[in-house]
């Protein structure tokens, strides 16, 4: 390698090392749960989208997207990577999630989280872990049986009921914030963020943002543990809920 290409070599080097963060410096998590048919309707070459039907778990409930330990005012969700070599970190942020090393979680962890998160089809646990769960202080075990557990009780909640009973139908906002309100308390509906995206030229439900306080994640204390959303999201009136043919 002549002397500018290993220079460069190095400085790439350098710069993905220098991402690497230290774990446990935070201030808050961030569950992100997308609706799949939604994302799906967008990314029909994922394997966990051409496989999913119409009695598939995400077919017509929130499936997870990650947890991410987040700090303020940081809206990219940079912090990540927390003591991970630059090669995995490039797998990461290359998308060549099957060539990063298994995360060590047991199989019983493992058989769960893929109920919720259809994306272990294509290797997201892999890249969830690295680049978000490193830097929670957990263990992978730990941090995705927290986060599975999670997802079971937005799901099992009146929120998350009342989705599943307007799958593949049309919904008005205000319902859907007052389920959520039915669920976690008078007033909550601030701490919810709702995303939408475009699915056959109309407004459709992509992705339900919470914000949890920084300690260890409890399903049991969800309600006690949900911050003020940084936003609203962008959905409409009305939208969508997709479901799957």
């Amino acid at each position: 390698m002549n002397r500018p290409l290993a220079l460069l070599a190095a400085m790439t080097t350098l710069a993905v090392c220098a991402r690497a963060q230290t774990a446990g410096r935070f201030d808050d998590y961030v569950l992100a749960l997308s609706w799949e048919p939604t994302f799906c309707s967008s990314h029909m070459s994922k394997p966990e989208c051409s496989s999913e039907t119409p009695d598939r778990f995400d077919a017509t409930h929130l499936a997870l997207h990650g947890l991410w330990p987040d700090r303020n005012n940081d809206p990219s969700h940079s912090y990540g990577y927390c003591g991970v070599d630059s090669t995995t970190q490039s797998e990461g942020d290359s998308g060549q999630w099957c060539s990063m090393p298994p995360t060590g979680m047991s199989p019983s962890t493992q058989s769960a989280l893929a109920q919720v998160m259809p994306g272990t089809q294509s290797c997201l646990q892999r890249h969830e872990w690295y680049k978000h769960g490193t830097c929670s202080g957990l263990s992978a075990d730990d941090y995705f049986s927290d986060v599975v557990a999670l997802v079971q009780a937005v799901d099992s909640s009146a929120f998350g009921q009342f989705l599943t009973a307007h799958a593949g139908g049309t919904v008005n906002a205000q319902d859907v914030l007052s389920a959520f309100e039915s669920a976690y308390g008078s007033g909550s509906s601030a701490d919810v963020s709702l995303s939408c995206s475009r699915v056959n030229g109309q407004s459709a439900l992509s992705e339900v943002t919470l914000r949890l306080s920084p300690q260890p994640p409890s399903a049991g204390a969800l309600a006690q543990e949900l911050l003020p959303a940084t936003s609203s999201g962008n959905c409409p009136g009305r939208f969508q809920l997709p479901g799957v043919q």
